[in-house]
């Protein structure tokens, strides 16, 4: 068990650590938070130039590794081959699109034939840069662009094939669109599906060793009617069988076409949606090494426009005015950069335009300055909270905890024996305790003063209250006392016989006229008072509403008006069914007494997640808002020229809505007035 010295030492220890805690947090944390912001501002600056350089040099990297500018440089040796050989061209744009359809800028180096240097501060990663490249014709039509699918390879005809020509380079060249069906459910046997998931299944077309197509041409590009593979692994095991293979051999040391014309290699077929080419020139051709492009799209924004990839933003630029590096982002968080580049043809008199390169590039420089200086963040972060806790430690050991013993022990020891004198601040601690005493006492007073203020308030408001409800009751009373009062005196005067019938009728209405309205008055006086027992039902509030209205069908029939009623799907609540109806009924009374014949009533029920809104909408004419205010008050009733009643109703009706914890509301429309209330269906009612 902890003495009580041990005790005080422990109570003092806990109220300083607090403190020294924050302001080591402060002194020590706070630096080095401080110090990899800055670190990463400057690495993600640094990175920017880079990234920027390197996109700088994207397009003519990309013409470059393509060769494409060979073909229209008049200094080139192959200056002009585009006239005798297109195809050859439009191969090289497809090389050119699938070798920089996805890029990244190396801490060793860069695509391209210039290097990189490393940036300072950062770790060997590669850091993704974002590409997109598009051909178009100089007359502006769209070639090819990255985001294509395609298969494209250099062939061999028939005729060569069967003259074993695969031995040396083909020189034709052609493509095929494999995008059909890219964004519609595909069957399992869709031979372009197939194609997209070897290439996606092994990361290349390098297992297929040759491909035979059959179809016909449409220009460069190629139509299969037929498509027939051959796998590497397929050609070894015919060799292999033959005994042309060598056990363990695994070079390229034969020919395909010396293989195929054995008849012993099996293609394999890839199923075709149909289509015999008719009234087309049919061919075999035969591929091998074929490539495939298939972009791996993710969706831009380019201010504040989305698009579904980088090559469909690219497709939306004006390249009329090349201006290369004008149009982009240019921050440490979104660098892009669009390039036009035209080439010409100067073998033709006059330089014309043949085609364009247009790239766009994309980097985020702070998020690869994040992703490189990640160990960084991870072990300065350590190290600085090891730190931090040998500091805080040493400092709790060194000077808190010495400092604690003593305040203990003199507290322990000393302030017995010298209580006013051993400590100087004795007496102002005596001071601060009464003044505590003082500001409770006054505390405790000024709640008294407001207790009082209070209660004389609602004693001042209650004489009111009675007098003005002894001032309605008389004046209510007075004018069916006398009614009745003449009419008995002309009975006891023995009027005409003809006239007794009529003055009977008279003073029994003017009875139970006068019998109502006293027991208003007592069901408002007991309501008011808080002396009615709300009951308990489970009922449903749209049946309760319909019910009333059938009640006043034929007033509502006499005066030709149209109810509506605008309810949810059914529902049931718990609250006294009685006493709501009551409420409704009131409401609903006064909407057909006021609505002008021929007009209309809606009744409306909104159901929320923890409440009802019940409302009653006419298009009578509207109330002042001083009759707004006051139209809940008893015995009110608005000087409009309206048929006059108790005016009890309304009064009554909020009592029991307040009961169940809700509120009436009434208010003008542009279509008339609605009353209603709201009530808390979440609410346990007493």
């Amino acid at each position: 068990m902890k003495s009580k010295h041990e005790t005080m030492k422990g109570k003092h220890c806990r109220r300083a650590m607090p403190s020294i805690t924050a302001l080591l947090a402060l002194s020590i944390l706070g630096p080095w938070l401080l110090a990899m912001v800055c670190l990463t501002l400057v690495t993600a600056q640094e990175l920017y130039d880079k990234l920027y350089d390197a996109s700088r040099d994207f397009p003519a990297a990309v013409s470059q590794q393509s060769g494409l500018d060979a073909f229209y440089d008049p200094a080139a040796p192959r200056y002009g081959a585009q006239h005798t050989q297109p195809d050859l061209l439009e191969y090289q744009m497809l090389n050119a699109i699938a070798q920089n359809g996805k890029k990244s800028l190396n801490s060793g180096g860069a695509y391209g034939s210039s290097p990189v240097t490393r940036p300072k501060l950062l770790r060997d990663l590669s850091y993704p840069m974002e590409t997109a490249v598009l051909f178009y014709d100089g007359a502006g039509n769209l070639y090819h662009s990255s985001g294509e699918d395609l298969l494209f390879f250099p062939y061999y005809t028939q005729a060569e094939w069967d003259a074993g020509a695969d031995d040396t380079a083909a020189h034709r060249f052609s493509w095929i669109d494999i995008s059909r069906g890219k964004d519609a459910p595909a069957h399992e046997d869709d031979p372009y599906l197939l194609l997209r998931n070897i290439q996606q299944g092994t990361g290349s077309l390098y297992d297929i060793d040759a491909l035979r197509i059959t179809g016909y041409f449409e220009g460069t590009e190629l139509k299969p009617l037929e498509i027939q593979y051959v796998t590497k692994t397929r050609v070894l095991q015919t060799l292999d069988s033959t005994g042309q293979l060598s056990t363990g051999q695994n070079n390229r040391s034969y020919l395909l076409s010396d293989v195929d014309r054995t008849g012993l290699l099996e293609w394999d077929a890839l199923p075709l949606p149909g289509g015999d080419g008719q009234g087309r020139e049919v061919v075999t051709v035969y591929a091998v090494n074929p490539q495939m492009w298939i972009p791996q799209n993710s969706p831009q924004t380019y201010y504040g426009s989305s698009y579904d990839s980088l090559t469909a933003l690219a497709r939306e630029i004006d390249f009329s005015d090349p201006a290369p590096y004008s149009r982009g982002l240019f921050s440490l968080n979104d660098l892009l950069l669009f390039d036009v580049h035209p080439f010409c043809d100067f073998s033709t008199e006059g330089t014309s335009v043949e085609f364009f390169q247009v790239t766009a590039i994309r980097s985020h420089p702070l998020t690869c300055a994040l992703r490189a200086l990640a160990n960084l963040y991870l072990l300065t972060g350590l190290l600085v909270l090891a730190l931090f806790w040998l500091v805080r430690r040493r400092i709790r050991r060194r000077l808190v905890v010495p400092v604690a013993e003593i305040a203990a022990a003199m507290e322990e020891n000393w302030r017995p024996l010298y209580p006013s004198a051993a400590f100087p601040w004795a007496e102002a601690d005596a001071l601060r305790a009464a003044y505590r005493a003082e500001g409770d006492r006054r505390q405790q007073q000024d709640n008294e003063v407001t207790r009082l203020t209070t209660a004389l308030h609602y004693a001042e408001t209650a004489e009111e209250n009675r007098r003005r409800m002894t001032s309605h009751i008389a004046h209510e009373l007075k004018t069916p006392l006398a009614v009745i009062h003449s009419y008995a005196e002309g009975l006891k005067e023995h009027i005409a016989e003809e006239k007794r019938e009529r003055y009977i009728d008279v003073i029994l209405a003017e009875t139970q006229r006068t019998d109502g309205m006293v027991l208003e008055m007592l069901d408002l006086s007991r309501l008011e008072a808080g002396r009615v027992k709300l009951a308990r039902d489970d009922f449903s509030p749209l049946a309760l509403t319909k019910a009333v209205f059938e009640k006043l069908e034929p007033a509502a029939r006499a005066k030709n008006l149209q109810i509506t009623f605008a309810f949810p799907q059914d529902f049931t609540i718990t609250a006294d069914e009685a006493r709501m109806g009551q409420v409704i009924e009131n409401f609903a009374s006064n909407a057909v007494k006021y609505t002008p014949p021929g007009g209309r009533i809606t009744a409306e029920i909104q159901r929320g997640r923890k409440s009802l809104v019940f409302s009653l909408e006419n298009n009578s004419p509207p109330l002042a808002a001083e009759t707004l205010e006051q139209i809940w008050e008893p015995f009110y009733r608005a000087d409009t020229g309206r048929e006059e009643g108790t005016g009890l109703g309304l009064a009554i009706a909020k009592s029991i809505v307040e009961l169940h914890g809700g509120r009436c509301f009434a208010r003008n429309t542009p279509g008339g007035v609605c009353f209603g209330f709201t009530l808390d269906t979440d609410r346990q009612n007493p």
